[in-house]
């Protein structure tokens, strides 16, 4: 019997599209980045904000939500193998081959070194990056995987022991207060400095990841859980609406705080508030409207993590040049993010998906006996560590 959730598919190729957009506009915001843009825009610095608010937590949801299923089928031996397979060995990658460029553009643009990629390259393994350093121990933008990977392990005990209980069905109310009460504590207790608690991956610290994470897994542990966003998904939908512009009014304008004030402690409920409404919202519209495949889900779910890992190293460096050019914002944005997606494209299409070696170091799975040669195509993925 076939349980797989399709809902969850669409929702990961949705958000690693937006994650693509997202990055596209990082030359283009407030906050520093790789390589910036000699003008920012108010505009971008507004929709890079909107989607920090909850784009990195979706992913970890839907991480656990799609773990719930994948031990399902899954010895603890297997599982662990699949995430080494598809997670560290893609991580990897990233640190050693796809990263280097990306502090060379940095390091060149931010005034930190002056020379050749060639020249650059001893200095790579020079120190750790985000601590005075150069060496992309995270990935860059796959500090995802690496969190992944963590908490997959941390959490296989608990998680075995979710799954060997009934999936009993929960109190609804009790379930949304808890989560935003857990939501918002690490945020509220943890001074934003140091390693656990500055919220450097995505906008989010990693307690915070953690937490979603686990709650992705224990909604679909649940009876009645995803049925009930998907009954009151227009309910949650004023909600986000109404919480997401009340916070896109403090970002506008914007009130200072001290850290454990009670109005800092607002501002995390706010924030954690914010934050699920758009889970929940997504997650319910998608599960009432999107739980069926296609071609082109088909393909995009194969993709996506190679998309994912290729997208932002690609951005990077075209936008290094592109940044460059006497034209306008607008059409710096298109001309990086029309290039880079037909460049990822590309990639993909032709060397990727056909060569055993790079469907192995990019997370994929084998080719399925004669799918290299059918047609294909193309349907019409994160933030670096310290620089969301």
């Amino acid at each position: 019997m076939n349980n797989r959730q399709y809902y969850l598919d669409w929702i990961r190729v949705g958000t690693i599209l937006l994650v693509f957009f997202f990055h596209c506009g990082r030359f283009f915001d407030y906050s520093d980045w790789h390589v910036k843009n000699a003008t920012l825009s108010p505009a971008i610095n507004f929709f890079i904000f909107s989607l920090v608010e909850w784009i990195m937590p979706m992913f970890f949801f839907i991480s656990g939500a799609s773990t719930w299923f994948a031990l399902g089928a899954k010895s603890n031996a297997a599982f662990i193998t699949d995430r080494t397979k598809r997670i560290l060995i893609p991580l990897l990658l990233g640190i050693f081959i796809l990263s280097p460029h990306q502090v060379y553009l940095e390091r060149l643009t931010h005034h930190q070194f002056s020379g050749s990629f060639i020249n650059f390259m001893p200095h790579y393994f020079s120190g750790w990056y985000a601590f005075g350093g150069n060496f992309a121990w995270m990935g860059l933008h796959l500090w995802y995987l690496l969190l992944l990977f963590v908490f997959s392990l941390l959490t296989l005990p608990l998680f075995r022991m979710i799954k060997r209980r009934p999936s009993l069905k929960v109190n609804l109310g009790l379930y949304l207060a808890g989560a935003i009460f857990l939501l918002a504590l690490p945020g509220s207790l943890l001074i934003p400095r140091g390693f656990i608690g500055m919220r450097v991956w995505g906008g989010w610290n990693i307690l915070e990841h953690l937490f979603l994470f686990m709650l992705g897994y224990y909604t679909c542990s649940r009876k009645g859980i995803i049925q009930y966003f998907s009954t009151c998904r227009y309910a949650f939908l004023a909600a986000c609406i109404a919480l997401t512009s009340v916070n896109l009014y403090f970002f506008v304008y914007p009130v200072h705080v001290d850290f454990g004030s009670s109005l800092y402690l607002i501002g995390m409920v706010l924030r954690a508030m914010v934050c699920l409404s758009w889970i929940f919202t997504i997650v319910g519209f998608a599960a009432r409207y999107l739980n069926y495949t296609n071609s082109k889900l088909k393909y995009g779910n194969e993709a996506v993590l190679p998309f994912y890992i290729l997208h932002q190293p690609v951005i990077v460096l075209i936008g290094y040049f592109v940044v460059q050019w006497p034209i306008s914002i607008g059409f710096k944005y298109g001309i990086i993010a029309l290039s880079s997606f037909l460049i990822i494209a590309a990639l993909y299409l032709f060397l990727v998906r056909r060569i055993g070696v790079l469907r192995f170091l990019l997370g994929m799975g084998k080719a399925n006996k004669g799918s290299i040669s059918k047609p294909y195509y193309m349907p019409g993925n994160s933030i670096v560590y310290g620089k969301h």
